[in-house]
């Protein structure tokens, strides 16, 4: 067993305890040199007259003593422990490593303030109650995990920071912060050396692979876990999972659509009525409400006018809860006034009207106007290699017979990311090509070529209404002219195993006419015959405009929605479009230079604050004498030669707000071979001490009344 004190009051209770010794010696002095005067012959005397008394009044002197003593030592706050890590404060030099978790699920309410504020209020008193030959370091949890404060015995600049200290943006990662723990004790030269990990022991931090195999060499590591998850105030609900944008080009008036992913993280209750709001440009554009499964998701699709070309940005939001972080998502989107369309001719002949791309092209822009809502580009097969494909959002593919080698693998990124592949066929198309190295776009095989005789009756569309976003404006008339369009050649299909796709076009004979599938964000679109007049009359009959316009139009996604990056709080962002580094202003306004080694594309690192962040293109060169792959030196301002690119937003990762905390009985796996001590943050800022043990601060208050009482009784006898 092992006493600890928090002050120095203990030392004059041993002064109160030792007194009547002292007296007792004193007086036993005083006796010696009476013993053979006068005096002492009338001593005696009295002595015998007061013989009965002399044992009350020693007794009263005791107790009076004790009660100094029993008060002295209740003030000092004395601990009873069993030894170990509880028993921090002794005379012996000691280091100890503060680990404390500032992720963002750390900003959750507690009363007052949050989690995080309660950390660092307990840090600043363990600092303070260190004695002056201890040593002590300070990381931080999240990731990456980081030191704040190196070794040292003064608390003062520590206990700074802490007043000041805010949670971060990140995740946590308690398992590279203990292996920063690890290597500061190994290099301290202490002999007892200590852990405490300060956190709201989220599930999300605990990832058993970060954690080091081996800990502190030639001494028995001594973990103090600290858990500050039960002051939260409330239950963290729902969060704003995820936010996609979408301009609509198939309508007349240009429309912006925000889809907003909503979470419920409770495990066993649904949330019904959940008030969700879209803000665009700092005005409260939209609300709703939403109802939500247990431990499900669910999907609203806001939609707003979008009345100029400017940049939008906002963000979507739900009702507040224990953690407000992960209640919004923002969004920034560049709308584009035209659809860029890149077509590529097949077969390409002498003469213009024969090309297969003639008629798409002229489809897509008739007049050649710059004012037209589609601008179509024209390349030929040996150029399709030198196009950037982020350059477009639509890709028509005109009786293309095959592509060059890796050409496929561009293709399946473009529409991956958003783009949307149209295909017509034609008689160069290789179907072993297409079935082989096209066959992560395609949902279908190419089997045959079907080709009617002369005089055979052709193909013929099958119309009918449809609900289809292309095909509802086609009624009537336009129906009935449709199906007396002639079709004398088309390539029958087979569908792959597992791989859905729909039917909006067929012939009269049920034959697919058309497929549609989706492929990561983007679409494909497959129409079995030729987009020119080898086998049909489609390309010169009036619907054929409306028809391949609005096919583009609604597959079609703005340049924002294909290069735009969904970045998420630390992760570092690959420019893999530009070449040169450009300029990045984040939210704050800091200007940095995006990073760039050589044969890579550029990269920027410094994301760990929510918020939009703009892109510039610049002309910023290496300093004078500097080596050429040398970074350009970061301007305080914009140049005024600096050029608007685009833009992105960074958000928090919704992998910290997933519910869950790594059971008890659970931590000490983590730290194989050392003392794990867990205890909840209220018992350890009770016991106002580093360690943990039993106070005796009552118990002497206690015996204090006793001794007062029983002086009371022997006076009162007397």
């Amino acid at each position: 067993m092992n006493f600890s004190f928090t002050s120095p009051w203990y030392l004059l209770g041993l002064i109160g305890l030792a007194l009547p010794i002292l007296i007792h010696l004193l007086t036993r002095r005083q006796q010696t040199r009476l013993k053979f005067s006068a005096v002492y012959l009338l001593q005696q005397a009295q002595k015998r007259s007061v013989r009965k008394s002399r044992p009350n009044k020693l007794l009263l002197l005791l107790l009076r003593c004790l009660a100094i003593g029993f008060l002295c030592l209740a003030l000092a706050n004395p601990l009873l422990s069993s030894g170990g890590l509880e028993n921090v404060l002794t005379s012996r030099p000691s280091a100890h490593v503060f680990i404390l978790d500032d992720s963002y699920s750390m900003s959750a309410a507690s009363d007052p303030g949050t989690l995080f504020d309660r950390a660092t209020e307990t840090l600043a008193e363990l600092i303070e109650k260190l004695p002056g030959n201890h040593s002590f370091s300070i990381l931080l949890a999240s990731d990456p995990a980081r030191m704040i404060q190196d070794w040292t015995d003064d608390p003062g600049k520590a206990l700074k920071w802490l007043k000041a200290a805010q949670p971060s943006h990140r995740t946590t990662s308690i398992g590279k912060a203990v292996t920063g723990a690890v290597e500061l004790l190994n290099a301290a030269p202490q002999e007892n050396k200590r852990m405490f990990i300060l956190t709201d022991r989220d599930q999300n931090g605990w990832d058993r692979d970060e954690f080091p195999t081996a800990f502190v060499k030639d001494a028995r590591t001594q973990i103090k876990i600290i858990d500050f998850s039960g002051y939260q105030k409330g239950l963290n609900r729902a969060l704003v999972q995820r936010v996609k944008l979408k301009q609509e080009f198939l309508t007349n008036r240009r429309i912006i659509r925000v889809q907003a992913t909503i979470a419920n993280l409770l495990p066993d209750r649904a949330i019904m009525q959940l008030p969700v709001t879209l803000f665009v440009n700092g005005k409260r554009q939209s609300e709703s409400t939403i109802d939500l499964p247990a431990r499900g998701e669910s999907t609203h699709e806001f939609a707003f006018p979008l009345l100029n070309n400017d940049p939008v940005s906002g963000h979507v939001e739900i009702q507040e809860d224990a953690l407000m972080a992960d209640n919004r998502r923002l969004f920034v989107y560049q709308p584009d006034r035209k659809i860029k369309v890149l077509v590529v001719d097949g077969d390409p002949r002498g003469v213009a009207h024969q090309h297969d791309s003639f008629y798409v092209e002229k489809a897509l822009n008739p007049f050649s106007s710059p004012m037209a809502d589609i601008e179509p580009s024209v390349s030929t097969l040996s150029e399709f290699s030198q196009r950037d494909l982020k350059q477009y959002s639509v890709i028509i593919l005109c009786n293309v017979r095959d592509l060059a080698i890796g050409l496929e693998q561009e293709l399946e990124k473009f529409v991956l990311r958003g783009g949307a592949l149209f295909i017509g066929l034609g008689d160069q198309v290789d179907p072993k090509y297409y079935n082989e190295k096209l066959g992560m776009l395609l949902p279908v095989t190419l089997k045959s070529i079907n080709q009617v005789r002369t005089e055979d009756k052709p193909f013929h569309l099958l119309t009918q209404p449809s609900e289809h976003p292309v095909l509802k404006v086609f009624t009537g008339n336009m129906l009935k002219e449709m199906a007396r369009i002639p079709f004398r050649t088309l390539y029958t299909i087979e569908s792959r195993r597992g791989r859905p796709f729909e039917q909006p076009m067929r012939f009269t004979n049920r034959f697919p006419a058309l497929i549609e599938s989706k492929f990561g964000e983007g679409k494909v679109i497959l129409f079995v015959s030729s987009l020119d007049r080898d086998w049909n009359n489609f390309p010169i009959h009036p619907t054929f405009l409306p028809w391949i316009q609005r096919w583009v139009k609604y597959s079609a996604q703005s340049l924002e929605n294909i290069s735009r990056h969904d970045v998420t709080v630390g992760a570092p962002l690959v420019l893999e479009e530009m070449e040169q580094p450009p300029l990045v202003r984040s939210p704050g306004g800091k200007i940095s230079v995006a990073r760039k080694n050589p044969q890579s594309p550029p990269v920027f690192e410094d994301t760990h604050r929510p918020g939009v962040y703009e892109l510039y293109q610049w002309t910023g060169t290496p300093a004078a004498g500097a080596a050429a792959d040398s970074p350009s030196p970061e301007p305080k301002q914009l140049p005024a030669d600096a050029r608007r690119m685009g833009s992105f937003t960074v958000n928090f990762d919704p992998a910290e707000s997933v519910p869950g905390k790594v059971p008890v009985k659970e931590l000490s796996p983590y730290f194989p071979g050392a003392q794990v001590d867990y205890s909840p943050a209220d018992q350890a800022l009770n016991a106002a001490s580093v360690g943990a043990g039993v106070p005796l601060t009552t118990l002497l208050f206690l015996m204090l009344a006793v001794m007062i009482f029983w002086e009371g009784w022997i006076v009162r006898k007397e």
